[in-house]
């Protein structure tokens, strides 16, 4: 997906991306949800959520805010952006 011509990302900075993402990654195996969403794919990010709020903080974080249930752990970016500021601000 990352090699879309919309995105104007070059191979090798793809790379490097989905690298740093793998070395980075945890794996979680999350249980199926009985929920319907919109779009059948977006289950997996919700799950993946849901599994990792019962040990740690999470929130899923989208574009499509309208595709998941209305919980205080879906935000938009902009959303994220004012809970990571807010949290620094905190600690200073």
């Amino acid at each position: 997906m990352l090699i879309r011509p919309k995105f104007h990302l070059d191979e090798g900075i793809i790379n490097e991306f989905l690298s740093e993402i793998n070395s980075r990654g945890i794996n979680i195996n999350a249980e199926k949800l009985d929920i319907n969403f919109p779009d059948p794919k977006d289950a997996v990010f919700y799950e993946i959520v849901m599994e990792e709020r019962k040990t740690e903080y999470a929130y899923l974080v989208t574009g499509n805010i309208k595709h998941f249930p209305e919980k205080s752990f879906v935000v938009t970016p902009k959303q994220m952006l004012d809970i990571i500021v807010e949290n620094i601000d905190g600690y200073s």
